[in-house]
């Protein structure tokens, strides 16, 4: 049988799980916050939170952009099935853009003519780590007054026209499932410059439970 993947961890990577494993926080510790803050460092945003999958991230984000019943998202059917599923998830719809024959990635001028009153937002997919045309879908984010989330699952690391991954959509999603550039075994992450929607965030990965003492 012919993996899906073969994952490359050296012994640093077992030696800093180990660590973990023997400190007090196994999960949701000062390692997650250094990690978060490593990665929205490196893409040039603000904020990152992290989750147990890139799925999760994903109906995070929905989440945080207010997406809710009734509501329609137009993304791509070339995709891993998170992408859509997490929609349904929020009881929005998912429309379907056509892709770019070239690229694999969403066609800007398909996604302008599924645009309805109904449109709440585009989650554009960077097929196969491949970065979309990030400006043209934030011209049209702009313009129609839509949240622009971008599944990067396979494209942490990747730039388009000079600009990280990352830097440029309202929310970006990256995945460490086994598959992706970087691994933690399963986990996703969602990075993004505005704050309110990093707080919204935040609320949804801790079932509205707040911790800060503030």
């Amino acid at each position: 049988m012919i993996p899906y993947s073969r994952q490359f961890i050296d012994k640093d990577d077992i030696e800093e799980v180990v660590k973990v494993l023997k400190s007090p926080f196994i999960t949701q510790g000062p390692k997650t916050k250094e990690f978060e803050e490593v990665v929205a460092r490196y893409c040039g945003a603000k904020y990152a939170v992290s989750f147990s999958s890139g799925t999760a991230a994903l109906q995070g984000a929905y989440y945080s952009a207010r997406i809710g019943k009734g509501d329609e998202i137009i993304t791509s059917p070339l995709t891993f099935a998170s992408t859509s599923n997490m929609i349904l998830a929020c009881g929005a719809k998912p429309v379907f853009a056509d892709i770019e024959i070239d690229t694999g990635n969403l066609d800007p001028q398909d996604v302008l003519k599924k645009i309805t009153r109904k449109t709440k937002a585009v989650a554009v997919v960077d097929y196969a780590g491949l970065p979309v045309d990030i400006f043209s879908f934030k011209k049209i984010a702009t313009k129609h007054n839509l949240a622009l989330i971008e599944d990067a699952a396979h494209s942490l690391g990747a730039s388009y026209k000079g600009k990280k991954v990352g830097s440029m959509a309202d929310m970006t999603m990256f995945s460490f499932h086994p598959v992706k550039s970087v691994t933690t075994g399963e986990g996703g992450i969602i990075v993004t410059n505005d704050k309110k929607k990093y707080e919204k965030l935040i609320l949804f990965r801790s079932h509205g439970i707040i911790k800060d003492s503030k």
